[in-house]
């Protein structure tokens, strides 16, 4: 018998009571639930000290598990713990934007990065072992083909060329003994480049076999891209590498020219891990929302099957053999172990662009951060060229997209990322050839002869450099304002594109020899 009312409980067995909902005070910090919020980031309010500590932790997340060795278990992996102390140096690369910025800050600040000195480190005193024992900065300028920059300071718009000085002196004045790289995006036509890198090292320069290298052009207004030797294509008087640039830049229609200055940029940051002493990572500062515009940008641009690969938050970058020793002899294969190998690392991956922009704030670095990279503006002047809405490639249409639809959706960012996540390399990259442009593993398993350069490219790299109908109109609108440009010449190659047109020519010869044996004689 229940001493209950029986009433009631019918009542409740009918109509069950609403569950009670907890209110969030959006007012207040969710994570210390004492301090005022500042900040709201998916839905979670968050403090000034919380949102500095949830950015490191997000941080850690990415970076810590692929330098822990690969026999520790995956929660070992995964926790929180500094990794060992690794065989080797990093090189960052600084585009002043919040993504590398915070990534250089986060770095120092929680004394990742050593000074290359192997001073005893006092733990007693709150130190820190470094995980690299020394540090290299990297910068690579575009100003001499994307124009001024505008930033404005203090209400005023201020135009600077070169902020090549700018950056120095902001990173000598972190006092962390990092070594400082800076190079100019014309630097791709520079055979002396490799020399110039050593010795910035302190190594000891090598014999200069590069400068025989031969020198490639190309025609673009053959839909073959048939290759030529530059000394034999022109008879025109040596130009500088600027504007051996500015030629190529202008023979690609303007939606091309974004994607091949990303190339040139991966290709600068390749040939100086490749160069300096003991580099065994290369940290970028992409962010989450960065990859979500290059994964929609590159499938559009027919990048598909080459994405898993470059959206990777760890790439492992081969050893490759230097462009003197591109033959297969003994006495090469005894050099081919100077290049190294190194690692891309991506730990900015787990965190936006907005959470960038927010600790450049709190830290003090938004007047230095400038992330307009105006890529797009490469090439003519614009105010001849016809674009319509001012957007003139699929990275700046699709950039201008998702910026868009983030401001309404705030998940729009993440989304994308774990659909991009869920892709996976079809292909075996131990047996593939390398793209010569995009220096990714391709497709095809092709190793032409040095004739035609279209066999060699992947399918992205050969819709890229595919011969647009306005080529003339847009090398007329560069003459006519005043930019030193060849006429209807080919154009010459950068010196990595060069030097991977040649890898492909030695492993044609290598599969010869291989089956040599089995060759009928005609």
């Amino acid at each position: 018998m229940s001493c209950g009312d029986n009433d009631t409980q019918e009542q409740e067995q009918l109509m069950p009571r609403r569950r009670q909902v907890r209110r969030v005070d959006k007012s207040i910090c969710q994570k210390c639930r004492q301090t005022k919020s500042m900040y709201i980031i998916r839905n979670v309010t968050f403090c000034k000290t919380c949102f500095e500590a949830a950015v490191f932790s997000r941080f850690t997340k990415s970076l810590h598990p692929p330098l822990k060795p690969p026999t520790s278990s995956k929660s070992a992996a995964s926790s929180g713990y500094r990794p060992p102390v690794q065989s080797g140096s990093a090189l960052i690369a600084l585009s002043t934007g919040c993504g590398s910025t915070t990534l250089l800050d986060l770095l120092l600040t929680r004394q990742y990065i050593g000074k290359g000195d192997d001073r005893v480190i006092d733990k007693t005193k709150g130190e820190k072992e470094p995980v690299w024992r020394k540090g290299w900065v990297c910068y690579v300028d575009f100003s001499s083909v994307v124009g001024e920059v505008e930033r404005q300071d203090e209400g005023q718009v201020q135009r600077k060329g070169s902020r090549m000085e700018e950056v120095k002196k902001w990173v000598e004045r972190r006092e962390n003994g990092l070594g400082w790289v800076g190079l100019k995006a014309e630097d791709v036509f520079d055979k002396g480049l490799r020399s110039r890198l050593r010795a910035l090292a302190g190594l000891p320069l090598q014999d200069a076999k590069e400068e025989a290298t031969v020198q490639w052009a190309v025609d673009l207004k053959d839909h073959a891209l048939p290759l030529s030797s530059a000394s034999s294509s022109s008879s025109s008087p040596p130009t500088t590498p600027l504007t051996h640039l500015r030629n190529l830049l202008t023979s690609l229609p303007s939606s091309s020219r974004p994607q091949l200055l990303t190339h040139i940029l991966s290709s600068l940051l390749t040939t100086v891990a490749h160069t300096l002493p003991h580099i065994s990572h290369v940290l970028m500062g992409e962010t989450s929302t960065r990859q979500a515009e290059r994964l929609i940008s590159g499938t559009a641009l027919g990048r598909g099957w080459q994405l898993p690969l470059e959206l990777a938050a760890v790439r492992v970058e081969p050893a490759l053999p230097s462009p003197e020793h591109f033959i297969t002899s003994a006495k090469a294969k005894g050099k081919e172990s100077e290049t190294q190998g190194f690692t891309w690392l991506k730990p900015m991956s787990d965190l936006t662009a907005k959470e960038a922009a927010i600790y450049c704030h709190l830290r003090s670095m938004s007047s230095f951060t400038y992330n307009a990279r105006r890529w797009d503006s490469a090439g003519p002047p614009r105010a001849v060229g016809k674009t319509k809405g001012g957007v003139k490639s699929l990275e700046m249409l699709t950039e201008n997209f998702i910026a868009g639809l983030g401001a309404s959706h705030p998940a729009t960012v993440s989304t994308i990322n774990r659909t991009g996540g869920k892709l996976v390399f079809s292909g075996k990259e131990e047996d593939r050839p390398y793209c010569p442009v995009c220096q990714i593993k391709d497709q095809q398993h092709l190793y032409g002869e040095a004739e035609a350069l279209a066999p060699l490219l992947c399918y992205s790299c050969l819709t890229t450099l595919t011969p647009p109908t306005v080529v003339s109109k847009a090398k007329t609108r560069a003459q006519m304002a005043g930019l030193d440009v060849n006429g209807d010449e080919p154009v010459l190659l950068p010196v990595w594109v060069n030097e991977g047109v040649k890898r492909r020519q030695v492993g044609r010869e290598k599969m010869k020899d291989e089956i040599k044996d089995f060759l009928i004689e005609e």
